[in-house]
């Protein structure tokens, strides 16, 4: 009897630990953006950082660097419950996971040997490989027209938490004072200034996109900052191939 028991038993355990190992775990559906700078030979004033992947434009010891945050980068870098560039964990009842709520780049400018130089970031746009042309919510104002996106943004900040919905917001609005990117930030000789550029989702198709700074200002008439007016610019396109969707994860 002891002979059969203990067969039994390891029988049961074996049957476990093999049984247990194949139960597949759940998956879940995901969305995901893989965003790849692209640089071309005949373009010698744009390289890839090496350190954090992010492209970059160099001329004259000015530097402007452009990285794209999907919302995971994003999330790790702000608390989910008061990102104001993402969903955090809310998942769309009909989509069944959680939608992309910007297209985010942080700008980084550096300024090594000019006087003063400054971006206006409602001369951005960001355009795609299907047509489609998007301007930053500095640029716009109201960033898209949608009434989908008040209805997220309603999900996303209503009271869902009882009443700490007004802390959320006050939280989600100092966020966005601190990180966006601002205008009239002139850049002062040995200076650094960065900041947040935000556009409306990538469009379903879009397998390219292209962020244009137009009108870069490398000189003004006057140094003193708040004085004088440009007199040099330049233009800056940073192209990067796009792989964006929804996948099944566990």
């Amino acid at each position: 009897m002891q002979i059969r028991t203990f067969s039994l038993l390891g029988m049961l355990s074996l049957t476990c630990i093999v049984g247990c190992g194949l139960i597949p775990k759940p998956k879940h559906r995901e969305y995901f953006v893989n965003a790849q700078p692209q640089i071309w030979e005949d373009a010698p004033s744009y390289y890839v950082d090496p350190v954090d992947s992010s492209m970059v434009w160099s001329k004259g010891g000015v530097v402007v660097k452009i990285r794209h945050l999907d919302d995971k980068a994003l999330n790790e870098q702000f608390d989910p419950k008061v990102n104001p560039y993402t969903f955090g964990d809310w998942i769309h009842p009909e989509l069944g996971y959680t939608p992309p709520l910007w297209t985010v780049f942080h700008v980084t400018i550096i300024n090594r040997t000019r006087e003063r130089v400054e971006l206006d970031p409602t001369s951005t746009t960001l355009e795609f490989d299907t047509g489609e042309v998007y301007y930053s919510r500095q640029g716009a104002g109201v960033w898209y027209s949608s009434e989908e996106f008040f209805d997220y943004s309603y999900v996303r900040w209503s009271g869902r938490d009882g009443n700490t919905a007004y802390f959320a917001n006050f939280d989600r609005n100092d966020i966005w004072r601190r990180t966006e990117f601002l205008r009239e930030k002139p850049i002062k000789k040995g200076g650094k200034y960065g900041g947040m550029l935000t556009f409306p989702p990538l469009p379903k198709d879009a397998r390219s996109m292209t962020l244009r700074v137009d009108g870069f200002i490398l000189a003004f008439d006057r140094f003193a900052v708040g004085y004088g007016n440009p007199i040099e610019f330049t233009d800056m396109s940073f192209t990067f191939s796009v792989d964006h969707g929804v996948q099944f994860v566990e």
